[in-house]
Parts: structure tokens; C-alpha cells; sequence
């Protein structure tokens, strides 16, 4: 909306945006500048940042961007500012030619060290009496407000901004005398106002000025101020409260409250989260870790710090992925806190977050291990949404192993969990219903797996954009199993273009393959770098269970392109490292089947085609079944083996009793009928 609103103006008329200091720029600023950087030409749109030298910006440099790197002032430069600053009070020759020295051409210490000569009253001050440091002229600075320091060093505790109403709060003096104070610190321009008091509201001039103010409190006197502070919020201040907890947090940790600082970094963890402030929410949560292993040892402790990693690992899996390193590491840490804690539902996640980890490492039969665990525990817990959860799981992983019988015993027992106001972090209804529509074609049912994808897209919570971005690339893959290319793309590209807004990398790499494979088969020219994109970052990203899946798309286009020696490599490749993934090995060998056949390689395309045949019929999975028995049916009629041919391949098209206004099931009417004549 943000973005939208910004580049809406910019067609009306020429606009410019200043934005200072980047390197102090929380995640979803960050995330607003990025959008409005990409699509800058767009619109007369000009974006001009500032930043520190170790600022690394988070997109890539385009052809519209320049980067300049401003050096320090020259003497000429230094000698021009402090003319401006002065003013109308020249001062003496070799005091500017001393500023010049100290100040080594930084424009922030050549403002403040002259004024800090202008306030000493003389235009010509000896060497030693002009400081030597930005930190010694800001600090003297300071040391001539009079009674006003005290009230400035307050406002320093309270934030780089502050308001009138808090300020006077916490110091509450006579409104004359405070509101005296900070009219002498705007005029030393040490602070900028916007408004008047008591609605004012008060922001350091710069970082620096707020550091030294901060720094030259006594460290106990800077806690006891800190504890002011929060608890001036915490009971008169329930709008800052409620909107801001992080701020409440950020003091209760400075004032030493332990407790209270991790109830206010886990508020904010929280606050942060329902707004899909991800980022935000993980720093928040860690923040909250951080402090509480100050506290120690005890169960209750291992208690609270459990949830505290599982919510930690819950974003993880949404912005890492559940097979990244990072979501792999955090959930080892808080296994064995679980197994420490014996406690019952902390197990169940720790085990739930193992299988989808192991899931996503390409190693379905450990999944399936942890989720029976999983299933075990919940069920003697008895909660319906840890139940919900690990249901979903064995779908998931019983679909990559290739058990497609047991996928949907599975979804017919959890059915009665997959309720669409289950309040979702990660796995959840969406995911069942999602990978249940898939096993559902895979078995020959594409009419219920059709009905599985719009309960799938009833239960996305569309507040959620991490539900909304997988609803929709779960329905972009299940018109990719149809074949229904033209209604995969836009659903793909709206998957990708989400994945990539929220940072969501897992289903961006996973929608760049959906997208490439769809417009491949559209013959548009940029479908296999997509495809080789998408299961490079897949495969970086620590997600290798659909390596098999994308490779044999990959294969495929490799082939039709011409490039055989390619296509066979890749898909090989997927076959040997993927062994325990059978979800996708059947069509996997059909593939390398076709590239063996255009190689003139008949003998050993007919025999890959006749395992494709005999693993999908041992698996149960008549989609795959079908394909492989057209291919070979095709092979055989070239053969002059019309009568084998056409018996073969009826037996399977006999089989269907739905879909029959699907590609596959067209394409194989038209294969008989055409072995009939």
C-alpha cells in the first residue's frame, strides 16, 4: 500500500525522498525502500539515502542506481562551513585553522566545534583550550547548558525521540522551568521540535549528541532512569504500551528488570509477529532468549526458555525454511532442553519441527519416524492443534516416501483438525488439505484433489501472507500435475512475487521452479534459467525433497531443447541422490525413458518405461501409471506391437472412473483409439 501510495504521487509530479541514516533502519523500512528502489522507474521517482560505510544494502545494484561514497570535507570545504556557522562572528584566523586540523574534514565536528568555540564567548581561543575530539566538544557543549543538561541527559534515556508528555513524566518539574530548559538545548540546535508543548515532541540532532548526553550519566544513575522510564510507561502510557512494546522492553532490559524485560521482549515478538513483521518478531524473541539465560537454572526456567525457542524456530521455518542450517540448529538446541524438561508438549514440537527438517533434507523415512513419535505424544496430550499439526506432517512425509495409501489414512484422521480458524505459524490445515490434493491425483482422483485444493484455498487465512503465498503455490503445482499450464503461470508468478515482497526464500525458490516449468511449456524462452534458478536456491536453501521434482521437470525441457546429454545428467543425478524419495520416481523414470528414446537408445528407454510402470503400480500412484504407459504404449506402436500396445494401456485408462476431462486422460482416449484403427 505504502509503495503503491508513494508511486501514485510520482505520476502526478516529480517526487524526491530523503531518507538518512540506513544503517539504523528496522526490516520493514528496509523492505519499503527496496520495493520503491526496484520500481523507481516506474514513476519520477527520486530516492536519496544515506548511510554509514559498513551499510550493506540487501537488493542488488540495477542500472538505475548509483552509489557514491562522500569523502570527508576538503580545507576549502571546512573553511566555507565554518563561515556559514559563524555567521556573522568571524573568528580569528589561526582558531579556524585549528578547527580545520581537529576537525580532519568531518562535517558533523566542524559544526559543533565551532559553535563550541562561538559559545565560549571569544572569537580567538588558545590551542589547548579548543577540544580535541568530537566526543570533548559535544561533552562541553553539553556542560554549558546549565540546569538544561540534566533534563537532556533524561530525554537521552528516553530515546533518540521523545515527547514533551513522557519527558515531563518522568522529570516532573515546573512546566516554566522544564519547557525553559529544552527551548535552551533547541536553540544550541542539540535537538529539533516539531510542535508545541505539551503536544511537542523532541529528536536528537544526531546519534552523537544523544551518546555523549547518555554516556556522561553515572551507569547506576543511567539504570535508575531507565526503571523511571518504564514504569512511567508501563502505568501511564497504555497507547506506547500497547503499540510499542519494544520500547518498554528496551528499558526494562537496560534497568536490570529481568523479568520484566523478557514478558515485554516476547510481547513484542508477538505484536511484531501478528503483523508479519518477521524480522522484527525473530530479534524480538532472541532478545527475550538473551536475557532469560541470565536467570538461574531451573525447570521453570527450561520451561519458558523452550517457548521461547520454539517460537524462535517457528519463524525460522517461515523466513529460513525448515531444512535451513539456522531452523536445523535451533531445533537441535531446543531438543535437548526438551528431553532435559520432560515436558510432554514441548516434545511434541521439538519432534514435529524434526520431521519437517528431515522432510525437507530429502529423507522422508526418518520424517515418518519423528511424526509417528509426534503422533504418539499429541495423542496422549490430547490438544487438537499439536494433533492438527502432526497429521499434516504425516501426510507430508508419507506423500515424499511414497506411501500414498497411508497419506490419506492419514488426512481421513485429521480431517476432523483441519478447522480454518486454526490460528497457524507454520504447518497447519492449508499444508494438509495442500500436499492431500496432490496424493489425491497421484492415486488417480484428480476430482478430489480438485475439491482438497478450494478447501485448501478456504483455510489461508488471507491476513497471513505466508498463508496466502503457499495456498497459492500449492494451486499453481496442482494445475502443473494437470497440465494446465496457461491457469499455473499467473498463480506461480503471484507466488513468486509474494515469496519475494515477504522474504519468504523456501517458496521463492520453490515458485521460481512452478513458474519456469510452466512457462517452459509455453515456450516461453526464459523457463529453464527459471527452473535451474529455482532448484539451485532450493537446493542452497537446504531444501532437497523436491530436488527429484524439479530436476525431472528440468530434464524434460532440457531435452525438448535438444540438449540429451544435459537432460540425462540432470536427471540421473536426481535419481541417484534421491533413492528414498519416491513420491516423483516413477515419472522421474519415464523422463530419463523419453531422453534414452529421442537418443535412439530403445533397449534402455523400454526398460526405464517398464519400471516407471511397475514402481507407480507398487505405489498405488495411477497418474504416474498412465503417463509411463502412454510413452511405452507410443513405443510399442512404433514397433509395430500395436495389439500390446493397446491392451496395456486400456487396462489403465479402464481403471479411471473421474478426470476424464484432463490432458492425460484426453491424450490417452485419443493413444487408443488411434491403436484401435
Amino acid at each position: 500500500m505504502l509503495v503503491e501510495w508513494v508511486l501514485g504521487a510520482a505520476r502526478t509530479q516529480p517526487l524526491t525522498i530523503a531518507i538518512e541514516d540506513l544503517h539504523w533502519a528496522d526490516a520493514s523500512t528496509l523492505e519499503v525502500i527496496q520495493l520503491l528502489a526496484e520500481q523507481g522507474p516506474a514513476a519520477h521517482l527520486l530516492l536519496l539515502c544515506t548511510a554509514r560505510p559498513e551499510f550493506r544494502p540487501q537488493w542488488p545494484l540495477r542500472a538505475h542506481h548509483i552509489q557514491l561514497t562522500l569523502n570527508r570535507l576538503s580545507a576549502r570545504n571546512v573553511r566555507e562551513m565554518i563561515a556559514e556557522v559563524a555567521a556573522r562572528n568571524a573568528l580569528a584566523g589561526e582558531t579556524v585553522d585549528t578547527v580545520i586540523e581537529r576537525t580532519g574534514g568531518v562535517p558533523l565536528f566542524v559544526e559543533e566545534l565551532t559553535r563550541a568555540v562561538l559559545e565560549s564567548g571569544s572569537a580567538k581561543l588558545a590551542e589547548r583550550e579548543i577540544p580535541v575530539t568530537l566526543h570533548d566538544s559535544l561533552t562541553a557543549r553539553l556542560d554549558r547548558l546549565g540546569p538544561a543538561k540534566e533534563v537532556i541527559q533524561i530525554g537521552a534515556v528516553i530515546g533518540s525521540e521523545f515527547s514533551y508528555e513522557l519527558l515531563h513524566a518522568v522529570h516532573p518539574v515546573g512546566a516554566e522551568e522544564l519547557q525553559s530548559a529544552l527551548r535552551s538545548a533547541t536553540d544550541a540546535e542539540l535537538v529539533y521540535v516539531r510542535g508545541l508543548a505539551p503536544d511537542a515532541t523532541y529528536q536528537f540532532k544526531h546519534a552523537l549528541i544523544r551518546d555523549a548526553a547518555y554516556e556522561a550519566l553515572l551507569k547506576s544513575r543511567r539504570k535508575e532512569l531507565h526503571r523511571l522510564v518504564a514504569r512511567t510507561i508501563d502505568e501511564k502510557f497504555s497507547a506506547l504500551k500497547e503499540a510499542r512494546p519494544e520500547v518498554l522492553a528496551r528499558h526494562w532490559t537496560q534497568a536490570g528488570e529481568t523479568e520484566s524485560a523478557i514478558a515485554e521482549w516476547s510481547r513484542a515478538g508477538a505484536t511484531a509477529q501478528h503483523r508479519n513483521a518477521f524480522a522484527e518478531a525473530l530479534e524480538s524473541y532472541r532478545q527475550g532468549l538473551a536475557i532469560l539465560n541470565l536467570l538461574p537454572e531451573s525447570r521453570e526456567r527450561d520451561v519458558r526458555e523452550l517457548e521461547l525457542r520454539q517460537l524462535v524456530i517457528s519463524i525460522l521455518q517461515i523466513v529460513r525454511g525448515y531444512g535451513g542450517a539456522e531452523t536445523i540448529a535451533a531445533t537441535e538446541s531446543a531438543m535437548v532442553l526438551a528431553h532435559k524438561s520432560g515436558n510432554v508438549a514441548h516434545l511434541i514440537n521439538w519432534v514435529n519441527s524434526r520431521s519437517a527438517s528431515a522432510v525437507q533434507s530429502g529423507d522422508p523415512c526418518a520424517a515418518i519416524r519423528l511424526a509417528d513419535q509426534g503422533l504418539e505424544l499429541a495423542m496422549r496430550e490430547g490438544d487438537a492443534v499439536n494433533l492438527a499439526i502432526v497429521y499434516a506432517l504425516q501426510i507430508i512425509a508419507r506423500y515424499y516416501a511414497g506411501d500414498f495409501a497411508e497419506s490419506e489414512e492419514h488426512f481421513t484422521a485429521g480431517l476432523r483438525f483441519f478447522d480454518k480458524q486454526f490460528s497457524r505459524v507454520s504447518l497447519g490445515p492449508i499444508d494438509a488439505f495442500g500436499w492431500a490434493s496432490w496424493n489425491a491425483w497421484t492415486i488417480g482422483r484428480s476430482e478430489t484433489a480438485r475439491k482438497r485444493v478450494s478447501q485448501m484455498r478456504a483455510c489461508a487465512n488471507l491476513s497471513k501472507p505466508y498463508d496466502v503465498v503457499f495456498s497459492v503455490w500449492y494451486d499453481a503445482l496442482h494445475h502443473i500435475l494437470l497440465r494446465e499450464y496457461e491457469e499455473a503461470e499467473p498463480l506461480a508468478t503471484q507466488a513468486l512475487e509474494l515469496s519475494e515482497r515477504h522474504r519468504f526464500s523456501t517458496v521463492f525458490a520453490l515458485s521460481q521452479g512452478v513458474l519456469g516449468y510452466a512457462r517452459a511449456q509455453l515456450r516461453h524462452p526464459d523457463g529453464l534459467e527459471l527452473i535451474r534458478q529455482g532448484l539451485n536456491a532450493s537446493l542452497q536453501g537446504g531444501s532437497r525433497v523436491g530436488m527429484m521434482r524439479y530436476a525431472m521437470h528440468l530434464a524434460e525441457v532440457q531435452g525438448r531443447e535438444g540438449c540429451l546429454a544435459d537432460g540425462l545428467e540432470t536427471v540421473e543425478l536426481a535419481l541417484q541422490r534421491d533413492s528414498e524419495v519416491l513420491a516423483f520416481r516413477p515419472e522421474a523414470l519415464r523422463v530419463r525413458g523419453e531422453l534414452r528414446l529421442k537418443q535412439e537408445e530403445v533397449d534402455l528407454a523400454e526398460a526405464d518405461l517398464r519400471d516407471a510402470i511397475a514402481l507407480a503400480q507398487k505405489l498405488g500412484a495411477k497418474a504416474w501409471e498412465l503417463r509411463a504407459t502412454m510413452s511405452l504404449a507410443q513405443l510399442l506402436a512404433n514397433q509395430e506391437r500395436r495389439d500390446e500396445a493397446r491392451t496395456m494401456l486400456a487396462e489403465i485408462y479402464n481403471w479411471f472412473t473421474e478426470g476424464f476431462d484432463t490432458p492425460d486422460l484426453k491424450d490417452a482416449k485419443a493413444l487408443l483409439d488411434e491403436l484401435a484403427t
